[in-house]
């Protein structure tokens, strides 16, 4: 196995089942596993990147997850319970490939007729326990998560040390980074239904029943859905790259708004040549172009007759693209091995019936690489003379059968943790759910056919414009196709609602977000209006409060709220809804030690330089503001410490006028 482009691992963990239920939003719980220290406790400081604002790597790496959760939740729909314990973990990093990210599903389950099957579920098909859950409407597994994810957390240390993870949140990826988004996204998705339990190696089905990913899957070569297969036409089925596809209804209508045409190497010269000729990217050196990949083409010559030797034909290779085999040493030596001798690119040749559907390595190549069928290789090494040939686009939907049916990665050898459980590596552009991370994938917005599987295996989707608590802000949440901008309005939200210190910062930078949306023409201009409409005084304090461990402390009215303390220049906000027909209003501090002073503001937070109303006395913590006839609204209450203060009590209160 060649992995460079680093892999992502599904692992399938068997589990219960139960009842039935409803479907309504989904809530993913994320549980830090790592250890003090370490992981997502990492105390490494780090600058705030990409609109993530920790200040060390574990905070900022927590802030990805929580961002990736989110987005799945406002995407789905559940009642029941989806809980994730999440760690990083040292997987493999070697010379066969890096292991970005692994995820184990429990808590699987299947219904039954006997005992009753939910609305929307299948009765005998094998269900992840978050789908089972979502069914249900409650916890089929309370003494479980419904996934287990492990990251790799050697990577940019031990591990491709001159790589790391990317923690921003805008997809703006530096070159030989891999975001932790796009991983995070990818393996929630496997926890959530990319996942099967059939077995590769004797293709058994898991006590002799379908699961609900494969129960959509259908070979074209024998003409036969999955689970109507014997045993060893599946094992020959994950075997055979390029017939195993994905037919359900909703991947299949969205696929033409997903997938483009496909890319292929077009011959013009010579005539017993010419024509298209289907490839796959290698997943090492650069990403191959019209620009950087055409020309004439030359066999490569070295001892072995496969290019793990230094060439002996270097003069003739030298400034052409070298046709070489595939066999005895990897893909990268032979890339190398032109490379050194000139050539301006190169093609692999596949040595067994088939395309290759991608290929890795850690060594560092410097030209691009395709791979092709041994068939068209075979035409291509004896038609070189005179040769003419680039890149282009060919006809069809890159990644799906003449019919629109999505390919399933199934490789030659079988790659276990890839095989079966992703989209093919053919799809163009590049999906979330392929099984190597591509450096063009866009997640924060962009979840490509990911929503339509789910909606054929039975989840329930946000079909409206994106919720911000009560308010509409008229952005889908997702469409057809992928585009997922409003789950990331909503992501966004809870994320700087999480890191403002006040609401004035969260409605300012949530603001800003909705401008910068509208100015990459994410949203549309009705969009834009509503979204506003989502962001004003009054709903921005709904969410701050709901979603903001910063939120103000809500004062009752006539209640003390004793034993306030804080450090000299800290600032805590309390706040005091006031009716209308209130009289007499009065906000004190009172006792302990120290020294505060306090501020006031109708409808936002108060502060030292933007009040409406203040109490400064030195050296006292009685401090008071008194209103005659406020009017209605939500009165904020800065307690600002003008030394380090303990013991204080924090009072709000009004009359109401007699009726």
């Amino acid at each position: 196995m060649i992995r460079r482009n680093k892999l992502f691992a599904a692992l399938m963990v068997a589990g219960v089942l139960s009842l039935a239920g409803n479907a309504m939003a989904a809530t993913l719980t994320v549980i830090n596993k790592d250890p003090a220290g370490q992981g997502l406790n990492d105390p490494k400081p780090a600058a705030p990147i990409g609109g993530n604002v920790g200040t060390t790597r574990g905070e900022q790496a927590r802030i990805v997850f929580e961002f990736a959760a989110n987005m799945w939740g406002a995407v789905l729909k559940s009642d029941g319970p989806i809980a994730i314990d999440a760690k990083f973990s040292p997987l493999q990093c070697d010379s066969t490939g890096v292991v970005l990210g692994s995820t184990g599903t429990n808590g699987t389950g299947r219904f039954t007729v006997a005992n009753g099957v939910p609305p929307g579920a299948k009765a005998d098909i094998w269900y992840p326990g978050s789908m089972v859950n979502m069914f249900i409407g409650g916890d089929a597994s309370p003494t479980q998560s419904e996934m287990t994810m492990s990251f790799n957390g050697a990577l940019g240390s031990t591990c491709l040390p001159d790589g790391g993870w990317y923690f921003g949140l805008d997809g703006n990826t530096p070159q030989g980074q891999n975001n932790l988004l796009n991983v995070m996204l990818h393996e929630m998705g496997h926890g959530l239904g990319f996942n099967f339990r059939s077995n590769l190696t004797s293709g058994a089905l898991s006590g002799g029943f379908d699961d609900i990913w494969t129960s959509f899957m259908y070979d074209n070569q024998v003409g036969k859905a999955w689970a109507a297969m014997t045993n060893a036409e599946r094992v020959a089925s994950v075997k055979r790259d390029g017939t195993l596809v994905f037919r359900g209804p909703n991947v299949v209508a969205q696929a033409p708004l997903a997938l483009g045409k496909p890319p292929v190497l077009k011959v013009t010269a010579p005539a017993a040549a010419a024509g298209d000729y289907v490839y796959a990217a290698a997943a090492f050196g650069p990403t191959p172009t019209p620009a950087n990949f055409n020309g004439s083409a030359v066999v490569a010559a070295d001892p072995t007759g496969l290019a793990c030797e230094a060439l002996t034909n270097a003069s003739d290779i030298a400034g052409h693209i070298a046709i070489v085999t595939r066999g005895t040493c990897g893909f990268a030596v032979k890339a190398r091995n032109a490379e050194a001798a000139g050539a301006s690119a190169v093609i692999i040749a596949n040595n067994v019936p088939g395309v290759l559907t991608a290929a890795g390595d850690t060594l560092p190549n410097n030209i691009p690489t395709i791979l092709v069928s041994d068939t068209d290789g075979a035409k291509l090494k004896a038609n070189t003379a005179g040769s003419s040939m680039t890149l282009g686009l060919g006809t069809g939907l890159a990644g799906a059968d003449a019919n629109g049916n999505v390919l399933i990665y199934t490789p030659t050898v079988v790659s276990p943790g890839s095989t079966l459980s992703h989209f093919d590596t053919r799809l163009s552009p590049n999906a979330l759910m392929e099984p190597f991370e591509s450096s063009d994938l866009k997640g924060h917005i962009n979840l490509d056919l990911s929503p339509a599987m789910y909606k054929d295996e039975g989840w329930v989707l946000n079909e409206t414009g994106q919720m911000l608590l009560s308010c509409n802000t008229g952005v889908p949440t997702w469409v057809p196709g992928g585009s997922v901008i409003g789950a990331n309005v909503y992501a966004k939200a809870k994320n700087l609602a999480a890191s403002a210190a006040n609401i004035g910062t969260y409605r300012a930078s949530m603001q800003a977000y909705a401008a910068d949306l509208a100015t990459q023409e994410l949203v549309t201009a009705q969009q834009a209006t509503s979204l506003n409409a989502c962001l004003s005084n009054a709903e921005t304090q709904k969410q701050y409060r709901a979603w903001s461990p910063f939120a103000p402390a809500t004062l009752q009215n006539g209640l003390t709220v004793a034993g306030q303390s804080g450090k000299a220049g800290s600032a805590k906000i309390y706040e005091l809804d006031v009716p209308s027909g209130a009289i007499a209003l009065t906000l004190r501090t009172l006792g302990g030690t120290g020294d505060v002073s306090i501020y006031v503001k109708v409808g936002e937070a108060a502060d030292p330089t933007n009040y409406t109303y203040k109490s400064v006395h030195a050296g006292t913590n009685a401090e008071s503001v008194l209103i005659a006839r406020p009017a209605a609204g939500t009165y904020s209450v800065t307690v600002y410490g003008e030394t380090d203060y303990s013991g204080v009590s924090v009072l709000g209160s009004f009359a109401n006028t007699p009726q």
